[in-house]
């Protein structure tokens, strides 16, 4: 009974934000029409309170506390940069998507190419959702993967069909609110298990509660060292992810007064805070509470310890939870990458003459093409233990050259604008070629975490270089009076600057706690 109201609640939801007209750029990216605290629960949503709670739970239990650091590390820093920077700047100059930059200061070519690659990216994305949704309801109630599979894609369908970007992310509100009730417990009833919070991290090995003691500096071959936490997670594959992921900027610039945007990072970086521990902790004991060791599937981590912890009665809402996370993530997903191909793509060069009405039929038609082909990505995810490393690999491919590109364009808009195209793909192209080298067993690290931070690295210096070296040697290009976004005029309240100096001093404080 639970199930169909919640089914109902998402096809509801649909229904209702379909009935209000909507153009083409509302039905793919609902740019400036909806109220601040939807957005910022919407982002927190989209990305704590989904297919996170799963990934993230996951690598407490393979790597302990280090797990943390994609959330104190790999986020907060970001995040209150984009919201004194960078997404204020796209705000005020009204771009809808990081592709519209992307395009004023490269031109349209790069940003078709870009809008191509992240279509591919969102795509494989989704197909891990799918993926992590089938087993969930493999775990819970006995079905097949494509059982799984083939339900989550037709209530997706349905609501994004009707509704675009706004249905998803009403539904992402009602996800949220389930996701909480379904997982918050869990925490509870751990440490209360352990006998409180000191007796839990008392019984955790020392080298998996204080990660950094057990970090050499530099050593490639090791599980993590600290040049790959802090340059390859910290900077590029945090600020690339956090400065271009299509998703989240959609929903940041969702917001009706851009003026108001630079809260939605910041509520994101508390968040994050908070989330870190919520979800992690419970991962880090896992091994210690379900026997797990170094074969284990790390994806069964949060509904095996729902099976331990939960009465049956509370499964069915911690089953829900899990369903939720998934169904949200991978509606972002699949809303993104309509936006990304119909407005990067068709209408720039397959159809270019077509009215409004017809983009929005555009928007719908690949939203049910894009859940088709997601089916594929599903069962290439399966072949992975952990999903986060799954994730991290496909970041490190493309979002790791893409930052390069953005941060360039930020700061020598005019020098580097003429060596986008081919910066990019060199850099596309080592990071790929580095990833292949190491799955085909002729390169090697400590875990595949690692290789990932490596391999971002590599794809990021390669695309400054190479888009530094041709910039140079061809003529620079002419951009608009005060194109560059480094100076910003716009006054950042106090209140805005103590809450961003608060979040930073606890990031730092968490990370000392655990050295």
């Amino acid at each position: 009974m639970l199930a169909i109201l919640y089914f109902g609640g998402l096809l509801l939801v649909g229904f209702l934000v379909g009935r209000k007209k909507q153009d083409s750029n509302q039905f793919l990216n609902a740019s400036g029409s909806m109220p601040l605290w939807v957005c910022i629960v919407a982002c927190i949503a989209a990305n704590c309170g989904s297919m996170d709670v799963i990934v993230m739970m996951a690598l407490g239990a393979q790597y302990g506390i280090l797990a943390c650091h994609f959330y104190w590390i790999g986020a907060i820093p970001a995040l209150v940069v984009l919201a004194f920077w960078l997404l204020p700047a796209y705000a005020q100059r009204r771009y809808p998507t990081v592709l519209d930059f992307i395009a004023n200061y490269y031109g349209t070519e790069v940003k078709a190419v870009i809008a191509l690659g992240m279509s591919v990216i969102m795509l494989l994305l989704a197909g891990a959702c799918l993926c992590a949704a089938a087993e969930v309801l493999q775990t819970f109630l006995g079905w097949t993967f494509f059982q799984g599979v083939l339900l989550t894609a037709l209530v997706v369908l349905f609501y994004t069909w009707i509704g675009g970007l706004r249905a998803t992310v009403y539904n992402e509100l009602l996800h949220f609110a389930i996701v909480l009730i379904a997982v918050v417990p869990l925490s509870f009833l751990v440490v209360h298990d352990f006998g409180g919070l000191g007796n839990l991290l008392a019984r955790i090995p020392t080298d998996r509660i204080h990660a950094w003691q057990a970090l050499p500096v530099f050593a490639p071959h090791a599980v993590m060292d600290r040049f790959g936490l802090i340059f390859g997670l910290g900077l590029v594959l945090s600020f690339g992810y956090w400065s271009t992921d299509f998703v989240q900027m959609q929903r940041a610039l969702a917001v009706r007064r851009h003026q108001s945007v630079q809260y939605v990072p910041l509520a994101m970086a508390g968040a994050k805070l908070i989330f870190a521990m919520l979800i992690v902790i419970p991962g880090v004991v896992a091994p210690l509470v379900l026997g797990m060791h170094g074969s284990a599937n790390w994806n069964a981590t949060l509904p095996s310890m729902m099976l331990h912890y939960y009465s049956p009665s509370w499964i069915v809402i911690g089953v829900m939870g899990l369903a939720a996370s998934l169904v949200s993530t991978f509606a972002n997903n699949i809303s993104g990458f309509s936006a990304a191909w119909v407005q990067g793509i068709y209408r720039q060069w397959i159809y270019t003459g077509g009215d409004d009405r017809h983009y929005v039929l555009a928007g719908r038609v690949t939203n049910a093409a894009a859940i088709l082909l997601s089916i594929s990505g599903a069962y290439l995810a399966v072949e992975y233990k952990s999903l986060m490393e799954y994730m991290q690999m496909l970041f490190s491919i493309f979002n790791a050259p893409l930052f390069a590109l953005v941060a360039l364009a930020a700061l020598a808009p005019r020098r580097v604008a003429r060596g986008g195209m081919g910066g990019f793909a060199l850099g596309l192209l080592s990071a790929l070629l580095h990833q292949i080298l190491v799955h085909a067993g002729l390169v090697r690290y400590g875990s595949l975490m690692s290789a990932n931070f490596y391999g971002a690295t590599l794809g990021f210096s390669v695309a400054v270089i190479a888009t530094l070296a041709i910039g140079w040697l061809r003529e620079p290009a002419k951009l608009e009076p005060g194109a560059s976004i480094v100076r910003l005029p716009m006054n950042f309240s106090a209140a805005t600057v103590l809450a961003a100096l608060g979040i930073l001093f606890a990031g730092v404080a968490f990370n000392v706690i655990f050295w």
